[in-house]
C-alpha cells in the first residue's frame, strides 16, 4: 500500500488542522479499501465465469453425445448469454475504473444489486426450481458482506437474495413466468406447492446465515486490518518523522522503503528512489566495502556500526555511520534495513576544531602544536634517509611598534603578507608555522648541507626587505633568523628548537635583519644576556648608567658642531658595558621607553650646564630608537623636558636610523614635523642601509645625513664604498642637507670625504667618546685639529 503522506516533524498542526488531516487521511484509505475490494471481487468474478464457462461446455459436450442431446431452447441460450454479457460489461467496468466507481456512494450496492438480479435470470433460464445454480446466492451475499461494512446491510441483502429466488419459484407456481423443461427433472415439480415452498425455504435460510457469518467474519476481518494498519500508519509516521535516514532494500539492492529525512538529505522523491538500486547512491570509494557488509548481514553474521558516503541526486557527498541489519525468511523474503544518521555537519565541525586545534587563525599557517608534531616527522626522516633537517626561527624587526602605532588591523595584515611571503619561500615538503605574536618557525627537510638552510634564510631575508603596501601605509619589515641544524645542533625537538631560538637572538644583537646558524659559544650569550635582563631593570634605579661623548666636527674649520650623547652601563658585575650589549635587549623589554627619557634628560640638563659655564653652544645629538619613535607621548615628552631643562630646541639634536624612519614612512613624517616645530635637529642614522629614496627624503622634516661607518672604513680601497659615498654626499647637497660621516680614523679618509664635499665628520681621527669632564676640556680647547687634506692625498 502506498505510503500516505504526514505532517513533517517540525510542522506543529492546530488541533483543528489535526483533526482535518486524520479526516482526510481516513477518507483516502477508505477509499483506497474500496478500490482493493472491488478489484478483489473482479477478478473474484474473472475466475467464477471461466470455471462456469468451462463447466458449461463440458456438460453441453456431454449432453450433446448422450441420449439426452442438446435441450437449451433459443430463449435460454440467448437469455443465458445476454446475462452473461451484462456480468462481463459491468465487471469491466468494476475492474478498469476501479477509482472512479469507488468514489460514488452507490458503487458498492450496486454490484450487489447486478449481481442478484443475474444470478436470478441464470436461475430463472436454467431451470427455476430444477436449477442448480442457486448456490451462487451464497456467493453473492458472502460479497456483500466483503464489499459492505453495515451488518444490517448485509443482513438485508441476505433477504433480498431469498425474495429473489422465492419470485423466481412463485411466478412459474402461478405461470407468470413459465418454466423451463431441464432433462432428468418431472415438469410437476414446478408444481409441487410444498417442495418449492421447502426449498425456497432451505435457500434464504442459508442465505441469511451466510450473511449473517459473513457480516461477523468480515467485520472482525476489518477490525483486526484496522488495528494493522492503524499500527502500521503510527510506525511508518515514527520513521518519516524520525531524524535518521531510514531504508529497506531488497537483497538484489532495490529500495524498498525510504524515510522523508532520506529523501530530504539524497534529494529524491519517493518514486525516483524506488527506481534507483543502492550502489547508485553509495560513494564509489567505499562501495565495495559497504556490500560486503549487506551480504555479512544477509548471511546472519553481526556487522558492527559503519561509517560511508551517499551521493546526492546533485552529486553532492553525505557522510552518514549506522547499522546494517536484514529480516529472517528465505532468500527472496529477506529484507535488509539500514538505520544511518546524517553526521556530514559534524565531520565538517570536527574537521573545523581540529583545525583550529593545530593551525593559527589569524595566517592560517600551522600552530605551535602541529610544528612540533612536523618536525617529529622531518627528524624521523632525516634519520631514515640519512640527510639534515633544520629549524628556522624567526622574529620580525619592530613589529610591536607597527601594531602600537598603526593599530592591530594593520599589524595582523602586516602578519598575513609575512605568512605568505615565507610560505612562497620554502618548498611544499617544509612546513611554515606561526608560533606567536611575530614568532615564526619554519622546518626544513632533506637537506644535505647547513648551507642549504643558510640560502633559505637569506631568500627569506630579501623577500621580506620589499615594501609592504597596506591600506594607505608602505610599510617595511626585517626579521632576524636563527637556524638549528639536526642532527647536528640537537637531537630533541625542543632543544632544537630552543638553538635556533638562542641563534636568533644572537642574530638581533648583531644588528637585526640577519641569520645565525647556530654555535655553542651563543649558550654562553644566551646566559649572559638572562643576567643582563635582570640587571637591566634595576640600573636606571641604581644609577647604573653612565654618558660619554663624541663631538662632531666642521670638515673645514675643525669647529665641534655637536656632541653625540653615547649611553654606557657600568654593570655591577660585567664592568663598562657598551650600547651594542643591552639597547637590543632594552627594547624588547621595551625598557627603552625609560632609559631612552633619562638619557634626554640627562643630555639636555647637562648641555644647558656648560652652556651656563660659558662653554661654546652646540648641539647635544641623542639617538633615537624605533620605540621612542613611536611612542605616543614623545613630543609632549620633549617640549617638557626641554621647558624642565631650560635649553633651546636648537641645540638638541635626534639621531634616527634609516631602518626605523623607513619602516612606517607616513607615521615617521608626522612625528619628525612636530619635532622640527620645536627646532630640533634631525639626523638620518646609518644611512645607506635602508631603502629611503629621494621622494622619501623630500617629505621628512631632516637636517643631516649621517653616512654609515660601513661605506667609510673601506672607502680608501673599495671603489664601491667610494662611489655609495660620493652619491649620499651628492643626495644631501641637492636637497640642501648637511652631510656627516662617522667612523672617520684615518687623514685618508679625511681626504677623501673632504674632497667630495662632506660637511662635517666623526670619529677617533678626532676624538673617542669621553665623560662629561674631559669633554669639557675638549671644548674649552678651542676646534680640532684637523690633518692636512693634500699631504693625505698625495
Amino acid at each position: 500500500m502506498p505510503i500516505s503522506q504526514q505532517p513533517l516533524p517540525n510542522q506543529q498542526p492546530t488541533s483543528a488542522m489535526a483533526d482535518l488531516v486524520r479526516l482526510h487521511n481516513a477518507e483516502t484509505t477508505h477509499a483506497l479499501s474500496r478500490v482493493q475490494r472491488y478489484l478483489l471481487i473482479a477478478k473474484a468474478r474473472w475466475l467464477f465465469l471461466g470455471l462456469a464457462a468451462c463447466y458449461g461446455a463440458v456438460a453441453g459436450l456431454f449432453y450433446s453425445f448422450s441420449s439426452v442431446g442438446w435441450f437449451l431452447s433459443p430463449v435460454q441460450f440467448y437469455g443465458m448469454l445476454l446475462v452473461l454479457g451484462c456480468i462481463l460489461s459491468y465487471n469491466a467496468l468494476y475492474e478498469f475504473a476501479s477509482e472512479q466507481m469507488a468514489a460514488k456512494p452507490w458503487g458498492d450496492h450496486l454490484q450487489v444489486q447486478l449481481d442478484f438480479l443475474c444470478v436470478t435470470l441464470l436461475v430463472y433460464f436454467s431451470g427455476g426450481a430444477a436449477s442448480w445454480f442457486w448456490p451462487v446466492y451464497l456467493l453473492v451475499t458472502f460479497e456483500a458482506a466483503i464489499l459492505l461494512g453495515s451488518r444490517l446491510q448485509v443482513f438485508l441483502f441476505g433477504l433480498f437474495g431469498g425474495a429473489c429466488y422465492g419470485i423466481v419459484l412463485a411466478g412459474q407456481y402461478v405461470e407468470v413466468l413459465p418454466f423451463v423443461n431441464m432433462p432428468f427433472v418431472d415438469p410437476d415439480l414446478h408444481h409441487h406447492l410444498l417442495y418449492l415452498f421447502l426449498l425456497w425455504c432451505w435457500v434464504s435460510l442459508l442465505n441469511t446465515i451466510l450473511a449473517l457469518a459473513g457480516a461477523y467474519l468480515m467485520g472482525v476481518i476489518r477490525s483486526e486490518h484496522d488495528r494493522v494498519q492503524d499500527a502500521e500508519n503510527r510506525l511508518r509516521t515514527f520513521l518519516d518523522q524520525a531524524n535518521d535516514l531510514i531504508f529497506s532494500l531488497t537483497p538484489e539492492g532495490l529500495f524498498l522503503y525510504t524515510n522523508q529525512a532520506c529523501q530530504q538529505v539524497l534529494g529524491y522523491s519517493p518514486d525516483e528512489i524506488a527506481r534507483k538500486t543502492i550502489t547508485e547512491v553509495i560513494d564509489p570509494a567505499i562501495r565495495t566495502k559497504c556490500l560486503t557488509e549487506m551480504r555479512k548481514a544477509m548471511g546472519g553474521e553481526r556487522v558492527e556500526p559503519l561509517e560511508g558516503k551517499l551521493v546526492t541526486k546533485k552529486g553532492d557527498t553525505v557522510e552518514i555511520e549506522g547499522t546494517i541489519t536484514c529480516s529472517s525468511g528465505g532468500h527472496k523474503d529477506k529484507v535488509i534495513w539500514v538505520i544511518c544518521r546524517d553526521v556530514t555537519a559534524r565531520r565538517r565541525a570536527q574537521e573545523q576544531l581540529y583545525h583550529m586545534a593545530h593551525h593559527d587563525l589569524l595566517t592560517g599557517l600551522p600552530n605551535r602544536l602541529f610544528f612540533a608534531d612536523r618536525l617529529r616527522q622531518a627528524q624521523a626522516l632525516a634519520r631514515r634517509q640519512k640527510q639534515q633537517c633544520a629549524v628556522l626561527y624567526l622574529d620580525l624587526d619592530r613589529f610591536k611598534i607597527i601594531n602600537d602605532t598603526l593599530g592591530h588591523a594593520v599589524g595582523d595584515q602586516l602578519l598575513q603578507e609575512v605568512a605568505r611571503r615565507l610560505s612562497h619561500c620554502v618548498r611544499e615538503v617544509d612546513t611554515v608555522s606561526r608560533l606567536g605574536g611575530d614568532e615564526f618557525a619554519i622546518v626544513l627537510v632533506n637537506l644535505h648541507a647547513a648551507g642549504d638552510a643558510e640560502q633559505v634564510a637569506a631568500k627569506i631575508l630579501a623577500n621580506l626587505a620589499k615594501p609592504v603596501l597596506i591600506e594607505t601605509h608602505e610599510l617595511f619589515i626585517t626579521t632576524s633568523i636563527g637556524i638549528g641544524i639536526f642532527p647536528e645542533h640537537g637531537e630533541d625537538p625542543d632543544l632544537l628548537i630552543k638553538r635556533a631560538d638562542v641563534a636568533m637572538y644572537q642574530a638581533k644583537s648583531l644588528g637585526r635583519n640577519n641569520f645565525q646558524l647556530y654555535d655553542r659559544s651563543m649558550d654562553l650569550d644566551s646566559e649572559r644576556r638572562m643576567v643582563l635582563e635582570r640587571g637591566l631593570r634595576k640600573a636606571i634605579e641604581r644609577e647604573e648608567f653612565r654618558i660619554a661623548y663624541q663631538p662632531k666636527i666642521d670638515a673645514e674649520t675643525g669647529r665641534v658642531t655637536a656632541l653625540e650623547a653615547l649611553i654606557r652601563w657600568e654593570h655591577p658585575e660585567m664592568g663598562l658595558l657598551s650600547p651594542a650589549d643591552f639597547i637590543s635587549l632594552a627594547e624588547e623589554t621595551g625598557l627603552i621607553i625609560p632609559i631612552g627619557e633619562w638619557v634626554i634628560r640627562k643630555t639636555c640638563r647637562q648641555n644647558r650646564e656648560w652652556q651656563d659655564e660659558g662653554l661654546p653652544k652646540v648641539r647635544m645629538a641623542v639617538n633615537l630608537s624605533g620605540f621612542q619613535l613611536q611612542q605616543r607621548n614623545l613630543v609632549d615628552m620633549v617640549r617638557n623636558i626641554l621647558k624642565e631643562t631650560g635649553l633651546s630646541g636648537e641645540y638638541l639634536e635626534f639621531e634616527i636610523a634609516e631602518t626605523v624612519i623607513m619602516q612606517n614612512p607616513e607615521f615617521a613624517v608626522g612625528v619628525l614635523g612636530q619635532l622640527r616645530d620645536l627646532d630640533i635637529h634631525i639626523s638620518i642614522d646609518d644611512f645607506g642601509t635602508g631603502y629611503s629614496s629621494l621622494a622619501h627624503l623630500k617629505r621628512f622634516s631632516i637636517n643631516t645625513l649621517k653616512i654609515d661607518r660601513t661605506f667609510v672604513r673601506d672607502i680608501e680601497v673599495n671603489s664601491t664604498d667610494a662611489a655609495i659615498a660620493t652619491a649620499i654626499i651628492s643626495m644631501g647637497t641637492s636637497l640642501n642637507l648637511k652631510v656627516i660621516a662617522e667612523g672617520v680614523e684615518t687623514a685618508g679618509q679625511f681626504a677623501m670625504l673632504k674632497e667630495r664635499q662632506c660637511d662635517e665628520m666623526q670619529g677617533y681621527l678626532f676624538s673617542r667618546p669621553l665623560p662629561a669632564d674631559q669633554i669639557a676640556e675638549y671644548l674649552r680647547s678651542g676646534n680640532a685639529v684637523l690633518p692636512d687634506a693634500e699631504e693625505d692625498k698625495s
